[in-house]
């Protein structure tokens, strides 16, 4: 089964009042927009749009992989992002619960572009209390905060969650994954390359940024006046 067919088996499935429509049933906006003004579709990136070297990370709130990688891997790119080196792309993957994730990628998103990496972080930091909350039913709870703490109120998250004109846009993220021969979560492509283990290494994903560059290993990254 194709992984956006098991996202809108999920939607229309889900206990998640916020899930309750599969993409479908049309926009609760009606028009063909997105129903909260802001709402970012598409890539959403950090850093420099004209860097030398773009990463792709195609992840999933859900995974713990995923939350590992945020918490520990990336810090070591952080300043090669800010320098201008790096462009960073973030592209939602669901991953099982395929429900409670994508109604998190909606609240991301709907967010707005400036805050956008803010949930998501938020996310992977409370990932184990999100997991225990859908165990025990109160995960609508749950992601009602988190959207509170970033700005999306009560009227915006029901809108959010309901809004297939996000979730199409979402799904042709998945879809298009799936293209470039993503399966799992998380998958990395440097300057459209497909990465193998190194991309979960500080080492290894900072020696391949280096390569990208052109700097030998062993020299100074900082370019010499």
């Amino acid at each position: 089964m194709k992984i956006s067919t098991l996202i809108i088996s999920a939607l229309a499935l889900s206990g998640i009042a916020a899930c309750g429509q599969s993409a479908s049933t049309g926009s609760t906006s009606g028009s063909g927009e997105v129903a909260v003004a802001g709402t970012a579709l598409g890539d959403v990136f950090l850093g420099d749009a004209d860097a030398p070297v773009t990463i792709i990370e195609y992840a999933s709130i859900t995974c713990s992989h995923c939350k590992a990688f945020h918490e520990e891997i990336f810090p070591s790119i952080q300043d090669r992002i800010d320098s201008g080196e790096v462009k960073f792309i973030f592209r939602d993957f669901p991953t099982p619960p395929v429900d409670i994730a994508l109604a998190g990628f909606a609240i991301a998103r709907c967010s707005g572009e400036d805050t956008y990496f803010d949930v998501v972080d938020d996310f992977f930091t409370n990932q184990t209390n999100m997991i225990q909350a859908a165990r025990t039913g109160t995960v609508e709870n749950f992601l009602k905060t988190v959207a509170a703490r970033h700005g999306v109120d009560e009227a915006e998250y029901q809108a959010c969650t309901r809004d297939d004109v996000l979730y199409d846009s979402m799904l042709d993220i998945v879809d298009g994954g799936q293209t470039m021969g993503v399966t799992g979560t998380p998958t990395f492509f440097l300057n459209g390359t497909k990465m193998g283990r190194e991309a979960q290494d500080p080492a290894g994903l900072n020696a391949a940024i280096d390569a990208a560059l052109g700097i030998k290993p062993g020299s100074s990254s900082e370019t010499e006046e």
